[in-house]
């Protein structure tokens, strides 16, 4: 089937992104060991979202990705549908997971009242960016080229921000964000 070559083709990518979920879940569980000395509802979510982002969307990828190779011919609808809206909806996720591991770091930060330095958040967003972006361009679809320069542009000056703004200001770029990939992928989805 074509779209089994064509997941042949992205599979070294999807396995390059899984990086980003992972360490977003490990913002998530560093940030509940801040929160240990206030609410353990924050603790709780933070760890449920530290082990979800760490475990269950990893494991998913890598279930699904054997499940296109091995089943793909026999049951090429289903896995056609696995491979466009489970692995292409995390993939392109990558934005507004990343914008997420810089909320999150950021808001460590704020609640510990530790002394920020801007040029570790502007170091750690560059290299963040041009490892998104170069899993996104390297044979990656024209939309998803276009999405990545536009996310990195917009959302670059949020890093000068002070830093309770930093941590609002790429939540809300998350949030966008995921927006805007839901609407992209419908809408790709819909002309193919």
């Amino acid at each position: 089937m074509a779209f089994v070559d064509e997941f042949k083709q992205f599979l070294p990518r999807l396995l390059v992104y899984l990086a980003v979920p992972f360490y977003l879940g490990l913002q998530f569980r560093m940030a509940a060991k801040v929160e240990k000395q206030t609410y353990k509802v924050n603790i709780c979510t933070m760890d449920l979202l530290g082990m979800l982002f760490s475990y269950v969307i990893p494991a998913f990828v890598i279930i699904a990705s054997i499940g296109v190779y091995k089943y793909g011919t026999q049951y090429p609808q289903f896995m056609s549908l696995v491979f466009r809206y489970g692995l292409m909806f995390l993939f392109m996720g990558m934005w507004w997971q990343l914008f997420g591991i810089m909320a999150v770091k950021a808001y460590r930060d704020w609640t510990s009242e530790a002394v920020v330095s801007k040029g570790k958040y502007l170091l750690f967003y560059a290299v963040a960016s041009v490892f998104v972006s170069l899993t996104a361009f390297i044979g990656g679809e024209w939309f998803l080229k276009w999405m990545s320069l536009v996310f990195l542009a917009v959302a670059a000056p949020i890093v000068f921000l002070p830093i309770k703004w930093v941590c609002v200001g790429f939540l809300v770029a998350a949030v966008v964000a995921f927006l805007v990939q839901t609407l992209v992928l419908i809408y790709v989805s819909s002309m193919a």
